[in-house]
């Protein structure tokens, strides 16, 4: 969206009015970023696998509900529900 916009606002009005122009949006989105990125993320969540057998490598003895720091993969296909 902004390549097509620098193109345009650099043929017309100038290169530097451009890099001010992208220098602007990018300050606004460092700016919504900032706003609405969590302050304070959790490293671990707890989640629950009800899935997998109780013996199963991923559990390791704590059982189907546990907490771990998260990633989505084959066994954490979506983000946990909060709570």
């Amino acid at each position: 969206m902004t390549y097509p916009l620098a193109g345009w606002i650099g043929a017309g009005a100038g290169l530097s009015v451009a890099a001010l122009v992208l220098a602007g949006i990018g300050a606004l989105g460092i700016v919504a970023v900032l706003r609405i990125w969590p302050a304070r993320d959790a490293g671990e969540l707890p989640h629950a696998h009800p899935d997998l057998p109780p013996d199963h490598p991923h559990l390791a003895g704590q059982g189907h509900r546990h907490a771990h720091p998260f990633v989505i993969d084959d066994l954490h296909r979506r983000w946990p529900e909060p709570g």
